[in-house]
């Protein structure tokens, strides 16, 4: 039997080589996690941001941030001249009808002429319509204008309310655009959006033309009559008390007729081309 009690000298220690380690060292090893450069690293962050990119492409589909070029929809945009215009003539409308279908009462030497209706002695002297013989004659046009004026205040005043109440303040809108600054005022006006702007712009359009064709009447009433309610007058007061006065009530509401119905066309074109978009997309 070899006796090994006895060994000259200890056993070397084990040679430990770079391809060899320890099995506490190995185990240790096995358990970290992959270097950076590995295969394993490369394919979680590519996944990881092709995941991001797929959240990032359904948040922007689903909810695309809004443009300052996107449409706002149409809106009516009442013109400070016309609301001005409105507010001046509702009441002398209402004052006129009031004349007109409460003769003779309103006339010179009528009940409740003073001091209300006196300053109409002086029309009703330029204007037969408006005088005694218009009414002694039994001329009904004038007592038929006073009763379209009552339709006339009522529409007019609808739509001064709604631009009032349900308006909002616009540097700009259709119709005169004029200057800035102080002339600039009759560029700005109050914007009805939504149904409101639709129901104001079609009641101011039927009053407009209403207007302006009740006036157009009269002057044409006149010409075919052989002017026989004013031919009485010399010219300068002619021109200037029935001229220049009755052509305020043409000037005005033609101005409001084009404005009105540019905004009417303008909607309806915006109508159509929804229309004609939403049949193209659905075919």
């Amino acid at each position: 039997m070899v006796s090994t009690r006895h060994h000259p000298r200890d056993f070397p220690p084990p040679d430990l080589s770079p391809t060899k380690t320890s099995p506490r060292k190995s185990s240790r090893q096995s358990t970290s996690s992959p270097a950076p450069g590995s295969p394993t690293s490369n394919g979680s962050s590519s996944s990881i941001s092709l995941a991001k990119r797929a959240v990032s492409n359904s948040v922007s589909t689903t909810s695309p941030m809004p443009s300052s070029s996107s449409p706002q929809g149409w809106s009516h945009t009442a013109s400070n001249l016309t609301i001005l215009w409105v507010a001046v003539s509702i009441p002398l409308v209402i004052w006129d009808s009031l004349y007109l279908l409460l003769r003779p009462h309103t006339m010179a030497g009528g009940a409740i002429q003073r001091p209300i209706w006196k300053p109409y002695e002086i029309y009703a002297a330029i204007d037969h319509v408006y005088g005694a013989p218009g009414w002694e004659n039994k001329d009904g046009f004038g007592g038929a204008q006073g009763a379209l004026n009552v339709i006339e205040v009522v529409m007019y005043g609808l739509y001064f309310l709604i631009v009032y109440h349900h308006g909002v303040p616009s540097a700009g809108g259709r119709g005169l655009q004029v200057g800035s600054g102080v002339r600039g005022w009759i560029a700005g006006g109050r914007r009805v959006e939504g149904w409101r702007g639709n129901r104001a712009v079609l009641i101011g359009f039927a009053a407009s033309v209403m207007t302006l064709s009740k006036t157009v009447l009269y002057y044409f009433n006149e010409y075919f009559s052989d002017f026989q309610n004013v031919r009485h007058n010399d010219w300068l007061t002619l021109f200037l008390f029935y001229g220049v006065m009755n052509g305020l009530w043409v000037i005005f509401p033609a101005y409001m007729t084009v404005v009105f119905g540019t905004d009417i066309m303008e909607a309806l074109d915006i109508a159509s081309e929804s229309s004609d978009a939403a049949s193209k997309k659905k075919y």
